[in-house]
């Protein structure tokens, strides 16, 4: 017969092997009770994300975790714009498009925007139907993207929208990227007329000497800037809209920039420019599609055309 302490040590023993076998299995299945709400919570946030900081069109901007499940679900066309030498880092299904397919020379004038057959070549190479949800991403900060975005924009395609924060983004979602880009099956796309209400040209660029309603509005660097400028114009370098991770910033914040600046909705025409309208392209990005204006053209010859026009340069 046990002794009363040894009797006493042994239920103590016991007590503490079930409560550590009721522990492991609380640890066991706790996580995987909550795990999978807390990732339906993820993705729903991430979709409502944009929305949350006030963007006139938040369809325009895609959260990384918004692409995974439009790839998931086979609803989208991803376009890889960045650079055409940098391997890998292709999003999955991502077709290639490089940046020298979407512009051509004109009146001495490089990287304007291509006449509408190449765009409907480049397109439907690229497998891209009329009909397609289009997500374009870069590794730029949406620079170039925007570029690819405003293109398509002109030449009447509907549905065309930029990954947030780009192939960064996309990684530091913990997503994985592939080697090579997806092999397109050429289609037939059919480009529309190109809508000249987004583009500026020389000849509104000279409205703006006599008058304040055109407005000019340089992207360029500071450094640009300093070295030589369209009279009249103003400066919000292209980077001013986006933090440090390369995201934009909200609304409000936008609205403020761009507002102080003397950058208003009641404006004629608002022509951002920069060297070869890539960086007016992201601007004009956020002036329509984030804060809403509906009177702003890029500038397509930009500082390229400008330089050589012979009209006055402010310093």
């Amino acid at each position: 017969m046990l002794k009363p302490k040894n009797l006493l040590t042994l239920i103590l023993v016991l007590a503490l092997v079930v409560g550590a076998a009721g522990c492991t299995t609380t640890s066991n299945e706790q996580p995987q009770s909550q795990e999978e709400p807390k990732q339906e919570q993820s993705q729903e946030a991430s979709k409502d994300q944009s929305e949350d900081m006030g963007y006139v069109n938040s369809e325009s901007l895609v959260e990384a975790e918004e692409l995974k499940d439009m790839i998931d679900k086979g609803e989208v066309k991803v376009v890889d714009f960045r650079d055409a030498k940098l391997p890998g880092g292709y999003i999955p299904g991502a077709v290639k498009i490089s940046r020298g397919d979407i512009s051509a020379k004109v009146n001495d004038v490089s990287g304007m925007i291509a006449p509408k057959e190449q765009i409907e070549k480049v397109l439907g190479e690229a497998g891209i139907t009329n009909e397609d949800k289009v997500v374009i991403y870069d590794a730029d900060k949406e620079l170039w993207a925007s570029r690819l975005w405003w293109v398509m924009k002109v030449y009447g395609h509907e549905d065309v929208r930029l990954l947030n924060g780009g192939l960064d983004a996309w990684e530091a979602a913990g997503f994985e990227t592939e080697a090579t880009a997806d092999k397109a099956e050429a289609v037939t796309y059919t480009a529309k007329d190109a809508d000249n209400s987004l583009i500026a040209d020389l000849d509104m660029i000279k409205k703006s000497f006599d008058d304040a309603s055109y407005f000019v509005l340089d992207t360029r660097s500071e450094e640009e800037w300093k070295d030589g400028r369209i009279p009249g114009a103003v400066w919000v370098e292209w980077t001013n809209a986006l933090n440090k991770d390369g995201r934009y910033k909200s609304a409000d914040e936008l609205r403020r920039i761009y507002e102080e600046a003397g950058i208003t909705k009641d404006k004629t025409a608002i022509m951002p420019h920069c060297k070869s309208a890539v960086r007016s392209a992201h601007t004009l990005f956020v002036l329509t599609e984030l804060l809403g204006y509906e009177n702003v053209r890029n500038y397509d010859g930009s500082w390229l055309e400008y330089e050589k026009s012979g009209e006055e340069i402010e310093k």
